[in-house]
């Protein structure tokens, strides 16, 4: 996270030290900004029906658990996970694209080694090609072509207007958005050193909103495909595949608040 400022610098620094070796008095503002933070996330997930008593015993919950444990999120995101990483090998592989570079339209059935169903097999080893496919369909990732071949619309896997995938969504969301800010809060040069954060905001009318979405709609999704074509294409490399290796990517939305 970082912030144009024209104050002096010895100002700054002092500024800088005093975030980094936080004294007694920092306390108060600390605790007023987490009980802000709860806050943000507690009138969020009252919208999914939660009461106030059921969210104070969630939180004690929630302090005596272990964080090493598999998240729930996760495993709720799982399927959508699996879908995508086959959306993305359908769109990164040349074994899956067509003669003009595209991702192509590909058979539903069985024996092709470049058919849907070897990518519905490889990925969901334990499911139905069926049904596969009605979940690519009901994520807007998949289309049907006739009775016997499937189309790729997109690589991203939506989940609007379902619930509890949008809440596990969150819950990955937030803690993205944490780590980076945890990792840039230790950072002690921000330019060089920090993961990139940035922020764009101004105060606009609700036409020009749904303006911006319009517009910038296809600009995020075109940068999420470039950062997502470029991390796969280098997880594949020969020198990598025995690393240890953690999940990295790019994370945008638009925001109203």
């Amino acid at each position: 996270m970082a912030t144009s400022s024209s104050r002096d610098p010895v100002k700054q620094r002092r500024t800088t030290g005093a975030q980094r070796n936080p004294g007694a008095h920092a306390d108060p503002l600390r605790d007023t900004l987490a009980r802000e933070l709860l806050g943000v996330c507690m009138a969020t997930l009252k919208s999914y029906g939660l009461n106030s008593r059921r969210l104070a015993q969630l939180a004690l919950e929630a302090t005596s658990e272990s964080t090493g444990r598999i998240s729930r999120a996760t495993a709720v995101l799982a399927e959508a996970q699996r879908l995508a990483d086959a959306a993305s090998k359908w769109v990164e592989d040349p074994a899956y694209r067509d003669a003009t570079g595209r991702p192509a339209v590909l058979s539903v059935r069985d024996g092709d080694s470049c058919s849907f169903a070897a990518l519905a097999h490889e990925f969901f080893p334990e499911w139905a090609v069926a049904d596969v496919l009605a979940l690519g369909c009901k994520a807007n990732v998949l289309e049907r072509i006739g009775s016997h071949k499937v189309a790729l619309l997109n690589s991203t896997v939506l989940f609007t207007g379902n619930s509890l995938p949008i809440l596990a969504y969150s819950i990955r969301t937030v803690r993205r958005f944490l780590c980076t800010a945890e990792f840039n809060r230790r950072a002690r040069l921000a330019a060089l050193e920090g993961w990139p954060d940035r922020t764009s905001f101004v105060n606009v009318a609700e036409d020009d909103f749904r303006e911006f979405i319009r517009i910038f709609r296809p600009q995020i999704s075109g940068l999420i495909e470039m950062s997502n074509r470029w991390l796969f294409q280098r997880s594949r490399l020969p020198r990598n595949r025995h690393r240890r290796k953690r999940l990295a990517g790019l994370h945008l939305f638009v925001f109203r608040e």
